[in-house]
């Protein structure tokens, strides 16, 4: 049996050790009730003359912030979400380090508007509006020059015939238009190949096949009732391709022209179908159709074979002083 002595020792250490564990409840405990060293357990005691009572244990002292718990303290968050966003008006919202938001210059000008000839810009927080001759008005058209004056957005029309289309190669009217021929005033300037007046002088476009991409295109004038222009080429019927010989007219000035083709096939027979055209025959004696448009006859021949020599005639029955054209054909 332990002696009274230690029994007492025992009770002493135990409440000594509830004092440490179970402080007031207005604080936490400041000390440990126990230590480890070497695998042994040290008691502590209270010294003599210290109360025992729970409620006089030390109070805590208090916690040691970090300099970055202190700012944060100091200065609250603002959430990135709390943050207005209204672009275009030269300012931007900013967290002031209490929990709000100020406002602040920014360079956030308004929405810019393409070829106005302004642009907008930001001074001391307000949207200015300044004159910008880069900031040209693009109407996408060759055949006008893109311009601010004064201020203005203008487009203006280029002069007469300058290059205009792919690689250039068309030309300006004064209507601002791109055209492949080049225009007539009302000198009735004639640019196409003189002379070609009659079916023997012929002007030769050389050899078309009927493929779909071949054929091209004339420019040229009727100068008066008295004016005929003629064209001649070989037809190629290419293997595995399609015959369907087609000659458009295409005038300046409205109508007044009329253009007619005529063809023969290369061995036997020839049969044609006007589908809608005005039948008609060529001074040499071929078979052909007439139109004040677009002349596209159905050409049969003996055999496979469908080459043909082709006639075109361009002229004016409505006898006009001035007829300009573009002729486009293929075969």
């Amino acid at each position: 049996m332990r002696s009274e002595a230690a029994a007492i020792g025992i009770l002493i250490t135990a409440f000594a050790g509830a004092c440490l564990f179970h402080d007031d409840p207005t604080g936490p405990a400041t000390d440990t009730a126990a230590s480890t060293s070497s695998g042994t357990t040290t008691e502590v005691v209270p010294t003599a003359g210290e109360d025992q009572c729970p409620n006089n244990c030390p109070a805590p002292a208090p916690a040691r912030r970090s300099p970055a718990s202190r700012a944060s303290a100091a200065s609250p968050t603002c959430p990135r979400d709390s943050l207005a966003e209204h672009p275009g008006d030269c300012r931007q919202d900013v967290c002031d380090g209490q929990g709000g938001l100020a406002s602040e210059f920014a360079d956030d000008p308004p929405k810019q508007v393409p070829g106005d000839c302004q642009q907008f810009v930001c001074e001391a927080g307000d949207a200015v509006v300044m004159l910008d001759a880069s900031d040209v008005p693009d109407d996408d058209n060759d055949c006008t020059d893109d311009t601010c004056e004064d201020g203005t957005p203008t487009n203006t029309v280029k002069a007469m015939h300058s290059a205009c289309g792919p690689g250039d190669a068309q030309y300006c009217h004064t209507d601002g238009a791109c055209r492949p021929c080049k225009q007539v005033t009302d000198a009735c300037e004639d640019y196409g190949q003189e002379p070609h007046d009659n079916q023997e002088t012929a002007q030769n476009l050389g050899t078309i096949t009927d493929a779909d991409d071949d054929g091209s295109f004339v420019c040229a004038t009727i100068k008066g009732a008295n004016d005929v222009d003629w064209y001649t080429f070989a037809g190629d019927d290419a293997f595995l391709n399609y015959v369907d010989p087609t000659r458009s007219l295409v005038q300046q000035n409205g109508s007044g022209g009329r253009v007619c083709v005529y063809l023969q096939c290369n061995g036997g027979g020839t049969s044609i179908n006007c589908n809608g055209a005005t039948p008609d025959t060529a001074p040499l004696g071929q078979k052909g159709c007439c139109s004040a448009t677009t002349v596209a006859p159905k050409l049969n021949c003996d055999g496979l074979d469908d080459s043909a020599k082709v006639w075109i005639r361009v002229d004016t029955p409505d006898s006009l002083a001035c007829v300009p054209y573009q002729l486009d054909y293929h075969f």
